[in-house]
């Protein structure tokens, strides 16, 4: 009896142990991927056996015979790619919304070009680059612009996506940069400018990006300096022409040093970089001091919104000189000239000076050297005498230029 039950357990174990084996088998990622592959390359393998087997197998397409097989494995192909391709943009596609309710694109999403209403759009690296109103795919309206480290660009206006009507540009640090009104992302209008280290620099008007019009000038302190017309992006120097000098004090504000000799006066308004002869009216029906003169220490003039750094560049604006030649220097030429030679911005020499300071604003100069000579270029349009300082050895670029009333 006992024999019998070893046998029938011995069959039992090993059927029991086979159909294990099987079950274990199933469950092995081995065996699954061996099917599968089998599988696999066996449907593609039919699927790209193109080669027909009788007339059957074709399509009559106008006098051509196509492939059944080849227009399957096509038609299949075709079907994949597209499917790989919505897989690809399905977030673009599919809006997220976050938890306002605020739906988010893609900048390129092809339903941001159809979507009206405040949303978030995302840059091609991902980050959120623009929060606010949308309109078939621009900003249009109240909106803020980021960048890639998250923070604010500028907040305001948009239309067309472009910053147009009243906001705010920031720094990188965060900063308020500019605020006012915008034109197609240029400066334009009323506006206020500030440094980076958040000093007001200039309040006025604007237009194409550049001051121009009324505004007021501020030093590195923030402190009012100077309060006139600008033009092209620099102070109108011209305008300086004629004032007294309680006008031009109502004007200037800055920080400023008297010259004067027993004949002659200037003065460095040195905030602004000018230096204003003046012209003692004691003699005349208005016994006052004026500006009859104002040399500017650059070598460069914009006239007619080209930058001239060349006598030649400057008589293709004013037209034929009407004088050339040496000159004796004045005591705002000598002031100038000295103080482009400490700056080490003059190309010829230092005129001889003997000085001392009156007070702290004031210098007495008791001698200079009057036997200098500069070689100047004059020229004369719209009532205003344009002259020209150059180092003539040296070419025609000039080193600095002045302006005064033609007589």
């Amino acid at each position: 009896m006992k024999r019998i039950f070893d046998t029938l357990f011995s069959a039992f174990r090993a059927k029991a142990t086979a159909f294990w084996n099987r079950v274990r088998l199933l469950f092995t990622l081995s065996f699954w991927q061996t099917k599968v592959v089998a599988k696999a390359r066996q449907f593609f393998s039919r699927l790209f056996d193109v080669r027909p087997r009788d007339k059957n197998d074709y399509y009559p397409v106008f006098r051509w015979l196509v492939s059944k097989r080849l227009a399957y494995a096509l038609v299949i192909s075709l079907c994949v790619c597209c499917l790989l391709l919505l897989w690809r943009v399905a977030a673009d596609l599919i809006p997220r919304r976050d938890a306002g309710a605020v739906p988010t694109y893609r900048y390129d999403s092809l339903l941001l070009k159809f979507y009206n209403g405040q949303a978030r759009v995302t840059a091609r690296d991902g980050h959120v680059a623009y929060v606010g109103a949308v309109e078939r795919g621009a900003a249009e309206g109240q909106g803020s612009l980021y960048n890639s480290s998250d923070a604010l660009v500028y907040e305001g206006m948009f239309s067309n996506s472009k910053y147009n009507g009243t906001g705010t540009l920031y720094y990188p640090g965060g900063g308020v940069r500019y605020t006012g009104n915008f034109v197609d992302n240029l400066y334009d209008g009323m506006g206020k400018d500030y440094r980076a280290n958040g000093t007001l620099e200039y309040e006025g008007a604007y237009s194409r990006g550049k001051r121009m019009g009324a505004g007021k000038l501020y030093g590195a302190s923030g402190n009012l300096i100077y309060n006139g017309s600008f033009r092209g992006g620099a102070i109108v120097f011209d305008e300086l022409l004629g004032k007294t000098m309680a006008e031009a004090a109502q004007m200037y504000i800055g920080a400023q040093l008297l010259y004067t000799t027993e004949s002659e006066s200037c003065i460095d308004m040195r905030e602004i970089g000018v230096v204003c002869g003046l012209k003692d009216g004691s003699n005349s029906l208005e016994p006052e001091w004026k500006i009859d003169t104002v040399f500017i220490p650059r070598g460069e003039l914009l006239l007619d919104g080209q930058l001239c750094r060349t006598v030649s560049e400057a008589a293709a604006q004013l037209g034929l000189s009407e004088y050339e030649g040496e000159t004796p220097v004045l005591l705002p030429e000598a002031v100038v000239i000295n103080l482009l030679e400490g700056d080490g911005a003059l190309r010829f020499g230092r005129v001889e000076m003997e000085s001392e300071a009156a007070f702290e604003e004031a210098i007495t100069v008791h001698s200079y050297d009057r036997a200098y000579l500069a070689y100047i270029y004059s020229f004369s349009r719209d009532g205003l005498l344009y002259t020209f300082y150059v180092d003539r050895q040296n070419g025609e670029q000039f080193d600095f230029y002045s302006i005064a009333k033609a007589e």
